[in-house]
């Protein structure tokens, strides 16, 4: 809650007893005491105003005194707090810190907004202006951020673009769309993360033909991103794009794990397919993965699939190497009892007498599964 400020007199002069004990308190104490001290001064009011902004300047405090500051300031509605929080965004680039004073500013709603946008036009601010900005759940802050969004430094454009992305509007949609070719490559990762979560562009647009490109660049941060926008938004087209780098030799390994992942999420048997065909082409411990991957899925009629598939597996025995045999043969097994699949029953209990322990012990907990 909010305190309603009062007409006092801001000053720092004789500082009432009881208050000076307690600001020594919030600098000297403990976290606890710190705490304590915090919410006693918010219930002196106005009067401890002054003294906490005096802490929150003073960069010889330690930044936990700062913080408690900065919290407790954000507590009051009154200029002279709005002011100091302000004043300690143009001071630090501290995270903890900035956080806390954008949460104080967002207290104050559009007067906090408009005292963050001055921020915006000072270079060395303009970042954790930003930043302040996308803390803030506020309507007043699409304006400024929208023109963040287009600033000539890209760790803006970032920060901006994905504070945005928690607006559904016309020209958000615009903006990430034009970001996917930004020079930047945080940016285009950025506009691609959140593309994914917008499904319902596909009604308007080819959005996945957008986003394809985005599995063959030249960094890997954007090639994992788009995967799982790929995976997310799980078109038929999406699934033979995915498919078919997960079953290229040169992918890397850190991305085929994306890959499996987001063909996990599709519930569709085109995706399941995909998982089976490159299942064999993969080394251990990405197949390891794909049978993983494999319990995951919800619909009925997938799991049965699975569960066919993951038998047949058992019954053929097309591992290459005894080592890879004695790996997943256990996983298989595993993987049958979480999908609690009737027909594996009689292979478990086969596995049951298998040479190998590992292989006993999971086929043994696979089994309790259809016990539960």
């Amino acid at each position: 809650m909010v305190l309603k400020s009062s007409p006092v007199v801001m000053s720092s002069d004789a500082i009432p007893e009881p208050l000076e004990a307690t600001l020594d308190q919030l600098v000297e104490g403990d976290f606890r005491e710190k705490w304590e001290a915090a919410k006693q001064l918010i219930d002196w009011g106005d009067p401890a105003i002054a003294h906490l902004a005096k802490l929150l300047q003073s960069e010889e405090d330690d930044w936990e005194v700062r913080w408690f500051a900065a919290r407790t300031l954000g507590q009051f509605d009154h200029p002279a707090a709005l002011e100091a929080l302000v004043q300690l965004l143009q001071q630090t680039q501290e995270p903890e810190l900035v956080a806390i004073a954008a949460e104080g500013l967002s207290h104050f709603g559009e007067r906090g907004v408009a005292a963050l946008v001055p921020l915006l036009d000072q270079p060395p601010h303009r970042l954790t202006g930003v930043q302040a900005l996308a803390s803030i759940q506020h309507s007043s802050v699409f304006v400024p951020l929208l023109a963040a969004a287009e600033d000539a430094d890209a760790t803006v454009r970032a920060t901006a673009l994905a504070a945005l992305a928690s607006f559904h509007h016309p020209e958000v949609d615009n903006l990430l769309l034009s970001a996917v070719q930004d020079v930047n490559t945080g940016v285009r990762r950025e506009a691609i993360t959140h593309l994914g979560l917008r499904a319902y562009l596909l009604n308007q647009m080819n959005l996945v033909d957008t986003l394809l490109p985005g599995l063959w660049d030249i960094h890997p941060e954007v090639n994992e991103a788009t995967a799982i926008a790929l995976g997310r938004l799980g078109t038929e087209t999406a699934v033979a794009a995915l498919a078919r780098v997960l079953a290229s030799p040169h992918t890397p390994t850190n991305l085929q794990r994306r890959l499996i992942q987001a063909l996990g999420w599709i519930e569709k048997e085109s995706a399941l397919l995909a998982l089976v065909a490159a299942l064999q082409k993969l080394p251990q411990e990405l197949q390891i993965i794909v049978i993983e991957t494999l319990t995951r899925l919800q619909t009925p009629q997938l799991q049965q699939r699975a569960g066919d598939m993951l038998c047949d597996w058992l019954k053929t025995g097309w591992y290459q190497s005894s080592e890879d045999k004695n790996a997943l043969r256990p996983a298989i097994a595993l993987a049958l009892g979480t999908l609690r699949h009737q027909p594996a029953i009689p292979l478990l209990q086969a596995l049951k007498a298998d040479d190998d322990p590992q292989t006993r012990l999971y086929a043994e907990a696979a089994l309790r599964q259809f016990l539960d």
